[in-house]
């Protein structure tokens, strides 16, 4: 999340072999011997195909690999653990770099640690069409990981970008894999780990698939933002502070909205985690605790995922106004609509809701009187797994007078049904599925508690307009 502040980035030497000349009866002297000069040394070659030396994987020689190298080259980095005190700059379009392996034993993966280098990012590309990167670390980087701005066809598979000491206390990674403002983006098999914001950030892009990763130690796991038509899916996030966020956030971007994802069929467990000691910006504002995070977000499906263990809330769905924020609205939408989050597994949530919920001054009184309201009724105390502001739209739904209540209707409604809970559940009587907090009603003293149980406004579903992940 880019936006600062809080509460909730080759002489060849000639031998000059002497000409015979013939026909002349006069010796003449032989020539002098000449000494010849020594050779200049070599310089990388960089050819389709070139495979580089343990020797040359030094910022100097590896970058001009990447300068000189040519479309459709493959540049194969060797098995080991080397030191970069400078950013990898790729720049020529269509080029792959292949390493042995994205583990952590250098004897047979290839390692780049950026460990006190000079400058921020680890790898970086701009403005090329097509880059693929595959079986590399990148560790240590002071800002982002592997960064690709402004490109077409970015492949990330089985890579791994991590802060390897103690990431919640001293990180200063900003992003791990970080695509922005891209077109057709896949991260695949590949792993982010200890970032003081998002592990896996893909923002202002569009056709966008990240894909059996395993995400953990971060701040935010997964993120998209500003962006269209993402599909995220088959990942293991776990031990953020917050899973899979799915934001629309105010600013100058390519996008203004974030309008079209898929959040499916992935397993977000545990994440629990403290927010990071140098996070700054937006993603402090995410809850410890939060398994899935939509904000402010146009057409957002999230179903058929395993969420479990979440002291805060399984899935939280709200609208910018939530945040508390400043933004302008002539130039920024705030409001959540077409959001559907149905058929998960929803397991251990909501039992010890932190940040905002356990403000006194914000919504720690909300949290308390519904745990007491519980506690008197022998029931679980738990905030229920689907959170929803409840804030609605004037302009494309309806509320009450004062901005209150209301609803969407058609695709434009936020739904949430058939989650398969691990609490109590009587038909008519209680669910834990989910809470309205009508939060417009509850700030201006219009309600003294949230619509719980069975709120009505959520209990709908839409058909989402096609998102494939692909061009």
């Amino acid at each position: 999340m880019r936006n600062p502040r809080s509460p909730w980035l080759v002489a060849a030497f000639s031998l000059g072999l002497a000409a015979c000349g013939g026909g002349s009866s006069t010796l003449t002297p032989a020539p002098a011997p000449v000494t010849p000069a020594a050779p200049a040394p070599a310089p990388p070659a960089a050819v389709a195909g070139t495979v580089v030396t343990p020797a040359q994987m030094n910022s100097e020689d590896l970058n001009t690999i990447f300068f000189r190298a040519r479309e459709g080259d493959t540049i194969t980095l060797p098995a080991g653990k080397y030191v970069f005190n400078r950013t990898l700059k790729l720049s020529v379009n269509n080029v792959t770099v292949l390493g042995a392996g994205n583990g952590a034993d250098p004897a047979s993966n290839t390692i780049l640690s950026f460990k006190d280098a000079a400058e921020t990012n680890g790898l970086e590309a701009r403005f090329v069409k097509t880059v693929t990167l595959r079986k590399f670390a990148v560790e240590d980087a002071v800002g982002d990981a592997i960064m690709i701005s402004n490109s077409t066809d970015v492949l990330m598979d089985t890579v791994r970008a991590e802060w390897t000491t103690d990431p919640v206390k001293t990180s200063r990674m900003a992003y791990g894999l970080y695509p922005v403002a891209c077109d057709n983006v896949t991260i695949i098999n590949s792993k982010a780990i200890g970032t003081r914001d998002a592990g896996v950030y893909v923002g202002q892009s569009k056709n966008i698939r990240v894909v059996g990763n395993d995400v953990y130690y971060n701040v935010a796991g997964i993120e998209i933002e500003n962006s269209r038509n993402a599909i995220v899916e088959q990942n293991y996030v776990h031990d953020n502070t917050g899973g899979i966020l799915v934001f629309a956030l105010p600013g100058t971007y390519r996008f203004a909205t974030n309008d079209g994802t898929i959040v499916r069929n992935n397993r977000i467990i545990d994440n629990n985690l403290p927010t990071a000691a140098n996070a700054t910006g937006f993603v402090t504002a995410v809850p410890p605790g939060t398994g899935v995070m939509v904000l402010a977000s146009q057409n957002t499906e999230v179903h058929d995922n395993t969420i479990t263990k979440h002291k805060t809330a399984a899935v939280l769905a709200i609208s910018f106004q939530a945040t508390q924020f400043a933004y302008d609205p002539k130039v920024y939408d705030p409001h959540l609509r077409g959001f559907y989050a149905h058929n998960n597994k929803i397991t251990d949530f909501g039992s010890s809701p932190t940040a905002e919920f356990a403000d006194p001054a914000n919504l720690g009184p909300l949290v308390d009187g519904l745990f007491a309201y519980l506690k008197s009724n022998n029931l679980p105390q738990r905030l229920p797994a689907v959170v929803w502001d409840g804030i609605v739209d004037v302009a494309t739904g309806t509320t009450g007078s004062q901005g209150q209540g209301g609803k969407y209707t058609g695709n434009l409604q936020v739904c949430s049904k058939n989650n398969v809970i691990d609490t109590l559940t009587v038909p008519g009587q209680i669910s834990y599925e989910n809470i309205d907090l009508d939060l417009v009603a509850l700030m201006q003293g219009l309600s003294s508690s949230p619509i719980f149980p069975f709120p009505e406004r959520m209990n709908c579903s839409i058909s989402m307009p096609a998102v494939t992940g692909l061009p």
